[in-house]
């Protein structure tokens, strides 16, 4: 459980989507956004970097998708939580993103509160 707000990092090639999840994490309180990325190679290297105890990622992303970013940063961040979110929803897809190393996956048309709940799942008993 972080000490403080939980430190984000969010991923997604839309400069509107990526500033939407931004703008609602701080209307939200208790998240501080540590850096934000446009693919999912920027995505890894950046959570290297900076460490965030969450990870946003887009599922269609330039470079490595989403699901190739989340067993990524599986592989080098093992604590790191990682959520995808994407507009495709479909049966499988939750499934084949905790397959690659997803903690939950969200439909864009569940965002924002959809998010929120799955945060709250994530990080139980912390105040968000």
């Amino acid at each position: 459980m972080p000490n403080g707000p939980i430190r984000v990092l969010i991923a997604d090639d839309s400069p509107t989507a990526l500033r939407s999840v931004c703008d609602y994490l701080e209307f939200a309180g208790g998240f501080l956004v540590v850096c934000t990325a446009s693919d999912g190679v920027n995505a890894v290297q950046l959570a290297s970097r900076h460490q965030p105890d969450l990870a946003l990622l887009d599922f269609r992303m330039p470079r490595l998708n989403g699901l190739q970013a989340a067993k990524a940063l599986r592989q080098s961040l093992p604590k790191l939580r990682v959520i995808i979110y994407s507009e495709i929803n479909g049966p499988t897809l939750e499934e084949e993103c905790r397959s690659h190393g997803a903690d939950s996956f969200v439909a864009k048309s569940r965002l924002p509160d959809g998010l929120l709940l799955e945060i709250r799942r994530l990080f139980p008993g912390y105040p968000v």
